[in-house]
């Protein structure tokens, strides 16, 4: 299994052509659940562990992956259902933000290619289950449902940080004040955290949870700007979209911007924690105005005080 699956980098031309693949797995219980293969780097067995006394139950300990040391979470208790059984367990190494984590499962089924069109927006009652950390789902031919979790959610909880600590010298700037920005991302958990950061910088704000939400809002934007003369800044300055979103990823939703001349010159900024200089690369062909990986709210700050605030008409 550890060979399944090398560079994702990659498979970055499926997320142009708004498609994915999809890791499913178990947990020991009847669902099935999902990753984006996007986000990983590697399947494997357990390999030896070494406790570390005293942490949180959900993390098992440090695993040493040809010389690194890696966190081992119990993905299972993580999303409140009890400790994943270690008999038959696999290892699926992640990389968020620049950052490797091991996640313990029960076992790991296959990989499925399909397009984000058939990746939705979950009900309410599914959404506010296992914790909240469903962030999607997806029906597969034989009509079974795959639960796709919200790794972003789970790790924030995993390692919590106050608001005085994230948002330290986050400052509201003269150049951004009543700037309007939209918001396109399926992580609650980053929604909250982008809004606090632009709540801060005097911004003002909407979001989406797709792509595809998020293209028809901006579409609505032009139209009523070319029926009232007003300019399209007057509804919108800007764009901040995630890279993999259900129903349209964030590449396929810039290119259909780009492809229709009223958003010529809106800013487009990619956030997301698919790092990767190809994932910049394809964001870049398809017309992204800058890339900001999640989260670095300073770092927000900078490309909005160089993109929306600096920009010219």
């Amino acid at each position: 299994m550890s060979n399944l699956m090398t560079e994702i980098d990659q498979r970055t031309g499926l997320a142009g052509a708004n498609k994915m693949e999809l890791l499913m797995f178990h947990l020991g219980t009847e669902e099935i659940y999902g990753l984006n293969v996007f986000k990983i780097r590697e399947v494997m067995k357990l390999p030896p562990v070494t406790i570390i006394p005293d942490s949180d139950p959900r993390v098992l300990g440090i695993v040493n992956l040809r010389g690194e040391n890696i966190a081992l979470v119990d993905l299972k208790q993580s999303i409140g259902l009890g400790p994943v059984n270690h008999d038959g367990a696999k290892l699926i190494i992640t990389e968020y933000n620049e950052r490797k984590q091991g996640f313990l499962v029960s076992g790991v089924d296959r990989i499925i290619r399909m397009s984000w069109e058939r990746i939705h927006i979950p009900p309410p009652m599914v959404q506010s289950s296992r914790q909240g950390s469903v962030t999607a789902v997806t029906k597969l031919d034989d009509g079974r449902m795959v639960l796709i979790l919200d790794v972003e959610k789970v790790l924030a909880e995993l390692h919590p940080k106050s608001d005085e600590e994230t948002f330290v010298g986050i400052d509201p700037y003269a150049g951004l004040a009543g700037k309007r920005m939209l918001i396109a991302d399926d992580s609650i958990v980053a929604r909250k955290q982008i809004a606090k950061t632009l709540d801060r910088l005097g911004v003002i704000w909407e979001e989406t949870c797709t792509g595809k939400e998020a293209l028809k809002r901006l579409r609505f934007y032009a139209q009523d700007s070319e029926s009232t003369g007003q300019p399209l800044s007057t509804y919108i300055d800007g764009l901040l979209t995630d890279i993999e979103m259900p129903e349209m990823d964030g590449f396929s939703l810039t290119k259909h911007l780009r492809e229709d001349a009223r958003f010529a010159k809106l800013p487009i900024l990619m956030h997301s924690s698919l790092s990767g200089s190809c994932n910049i690369e394809k964001g870049k062909s398809v017309g992204v105005t800058d890339f900001v990986t999640k989260f670095d709210p300073k770092v927000l700050r900078q490309k909005l005080i160089q993109h929306i605030a600096n920009a010219t008409p």
